[in-house]
């Protein structure tokens, strides 16, 4: 069974529709979706925003449904002056930008108390699979209904940083970057879902689709976005993925 998680409802809503046999349920406050998808078995879920519900909902899929492995997917603000809206971006390693017990435990900045790290490695062969998935996509599934008033995308793999919090200024990301200087993205579950999958041993990978700048240089119309643009990527990449 394959996990498949995002923040946002919209960003599952074309995933869930290319599910056969679909069955759900209520977990909590969750909808749970359980079907096949390239007869593969996989469960689908929508997290919810911020670390306690990505890391919440990771638990229960690895919990109740014992998953062989999680994709989380969803959208990401640019960090680096070279990413353009539309990239995709996945995910390697992980850090949690608003993690600082350096004052109490006399730690590094960003490392996780207890675990003895800053960074979390997603899994290497997901990371393969992920990045021939959306190259395939790109080349050859595009989908006709996806508005590309955009650059065409590029697709990178590297560092992502979650907090809980929405990074919207230049002074905020100038200060990420001087204590991450090679950091792509920022969002906020991809870490926690790091984490929880490290502590499981369970192989997972997240992928972003960018959507803004983080200092908010380049603006879009967010909705129109999810719906145009990022929903088409990431069910197109996921689709490629589960084979």
């Amino acid at each position: 069974m394959i996990g498949i998680m995002a923040a946002m409802h919209e960003e599952l809503k074309r995933i869930v529709a290319l599910l056969e046999d679909t069955t759900q349920e209520k977990v909590g406050k969750k909808q749970v979706y359980q079907g096949k998808l390239n007869n593969k078995k996989v469960v689908v879920v929508f997290s919810g925003w911020g670390k306690v519900a990505a890391a919440s909902t990771s638990t229960m899929l690895i919990e109740r449904y014992a998953i062989s492995q999680l994709v989380f997917t969803g959208v990401a603000g640019g960090m680096q002056e070279y990413l353009n809206i539309g990239d995709i971006i996945i995910g390697s390693q992980f850090v949690q930008h608003d993690m600082d017990c350096a004052g109490v435990l006399g730690i590094k900045r960003f490392e996780i108390p207890l675990l003895s790290l800053t960074e979390i490695p997603s899994d290497k062969n997901l990371q393969t699979k992920a990045k021939q998935a959306a190259s395939t996509y790109l080349t050859e599934k595009l989908d006709q209904e996806v508005d590309l008033a955009i650059t065409k995308p590029s697709i990178y793999t590297g560092l992502i940083a979650s907090g809980d919090q929405f990074i919207s200024s230049s002074e905020k990301q100038a200060e990420l970057l001087q204590a991450l200087p090679d950091l792509l993205a920022v969002e906020m579950e991809g870490a926690a879902v790091a984490q929880v999958a490290h502590e499981y041993n369970l192989p997972f990978i997240v992928v972003r689709i960018i959507s803004d700048k983080a200092n908010h240089e380049a603006v879009i119309d967010f909705p129109r976005f999810i719906d145009k643009v990022a929903s088409h990527f990431t069910a197109g990449i996921i689709q490629q993925l589960v084979v």
